[in-house]
């Protein structure tokens, strides 16, 4: 048996291998946002809890995701080498997650009498999902060549909304057969297929699978952990604040805000305004994002060969197009397939508007602090998401649907201004001067 797993090939040596397990992590990690983000608020709907409640909801327990930007540095400084730089942190992540689903199976709280013990639970379980994000995005960036980004990137937001999107409908589906204790008994079982794939595949051939077992720290890993803290947060915070640096985190940003705005009114606008049935929300929203996810694999690899930085200009500006359509077209809501298309053009265009700018984000990551920086823009990325969330609870007694469309608008048309702003060739001489800067000093201590 173990001569049987030793002879598993390694991510490293492997380019559909690393994709494919990178597109499992990711459907991994959108387990708890499916069921939380998806199903759950679409019940809340149903029961006619207010978009406060729902907004508030949604906004709370994905706060774990905007602390990233702890978990890695943390990551970069805590290694255990011989299994290699992340696969460890992917396989308590993956423990914890299984935990909280478990926990979660055992309280089975009611939203309407236990609704902060279920948010606790929520944000619990997204602690140890956005725990594994940072670190399969670490091991993304060791692992995947310049050429593979954007298909890496169409392959793990494939696999992300993918996992959402199955785990909203059977969640959902579970809740109204038998309750909340079957849908986390369901995301239980998921988890505990996906955690396989870290358990039986290595980095990069000669690592240990297990801690007790024979193998050793690859050489190009060797000497890779930050000698001190106080080198690893300088050289993050220098590269962190370069004027391309700031511009992305601003871009994205306001296509985040957008984002969290629109996950929240959604289950609210089609279940109690619309009367759309809380599982066909449920189900439509898995299929668009199923649709999504194959549409970021298909035109992954046109994104690399066309340039990230033209197809988002691209797009962003398609987004724009699509919420002033909806904005003159609210009379139409109710009948016909209009928020349905609605729906479905906008996952797509979504989804490929985080292929391209996650792209992006690697684009700007210098390598000897790459995990932590990169961890830095998702967190910030996922407050302005649960900002967007929260902004429903602010604005939905003062403005209407049809309104927020031109909001979101608004929002995604600033983004579209600033993308004429970006020069990768002025950060790319910041860098190069902020890393001859670090070595200098680290030589001198």
């Amino acid at each position: 048996m173990t001569q049987n797993l030793a002879a598993l090939p390694a991510l490293k040596n492997s380019k559909w291998l690393r994709l494919f397990a990178l597109a499992v992590l990711y459907a991994g990690q959108g387990l708890p946002i499916g069921i939380y983000q998806v199903a759950l608020p679409a019940y809340m709907a149903s029961l006619d809890m207010s978009a406060a409640e729902v907004g508030g909801f949604i906004a709370f327990v994905f706060m774990p995701w905007s602390f990233k930007l702890v978990a890695g540095p943390l990551m970069d400084k805590f290694a255990f080498l011989p299994m290699g730089r992340r696969r460890p942190w992917v396989l308590g992540a993956q423990l914890g997650l299984l935990l909280s689903f478990l926990l979660l199976f055992v309280l089975g709280p009611n939203p309407l009498t236990d609704y902060w013990q279920l948010a606790i639970l929520g944000f619990v379980s997204n602690v140890f999902g956005a725990l594994q994000d940072v670190a399969v995005d670490g091991m993304a960036i060791d692992l995947l060549e310049d050429e593979e980004r954007a298909q890496g990137n169409a392959f793990m937001y494939g696999g992300q909304m993918t996992g959402i999107s199955l785990a909203g409908s059977i969640s959902s589906w579970a809740m109204m057969s038998s309750g909340l204790n079957l849908a986390a008994a369901l995301m239980a079982i998921c988890v505990t297929l996906i955690l396989l794939v870290p358990l039986l595949l290595r980095e990069r051939s000669g690592e240990r699978l297990l801690p007790w077992s024979q193998g050793q720290a690859s050489g190009s890993h060797s000497d890779e952990v930050a000698p001190s803290w106080l080198s690893l947060l300088t050289r993050v915070l220098k590269v962190l604040l370069l004027p391309m640096s700031l511009l992305l985190i601003l871009i994205e940003g306001l296509s985040r805000v957008t984002s969290g705005l629109l996950v929240a009114v959604s289950p609210m606008l089609t279940v109690q305004e619309l009367g759309w049935p809380q599982l066909d929300y449920a189900n439509w929203v898995a299929a668009t994002g199923v649709i999504a996810a194959i549409a970021g694999v298909v035109f992954g690899p046109m994104i690399d060969r066309i340039g990230a930085l033209i197809v988002l200009k691209w797009v962003v500006l398609f987004r724009v197009l699509t919420f002033v359509v909806m904005g003159f077209t609210v009379e139409y809501w109710p009948s016909g397939y209009v928020f349905h298309g609605f729906m479905l053009v906008n996952a797509v265009a979504t989804q490929w508007v985080t292929v391209a700018i996650i792209a992006l984000f690697m684009r700007l990551c210098a390598v000897s602090v790459a995990a932590s920086q990169f961890a830095v823009y998702m967190a910030l990325a996922n407050v302005t998401y649960s900002m967007g969330s929260g902004l429903l609870a602010l604005i939905s007694d003062v403005i209407d649907y049809g309104e927020m469309m031109w909001l979101s608008g608004v929002l995604i048309g600033s983004m579209w201004l600033l993308l004429r702003f970006i020069d990768f060739n002025l950060h790319d001489r910041d860098i190069e001067r902020v890393e001859r800067v670090s070595q200098t000093e680290s030589k001198k201590h």
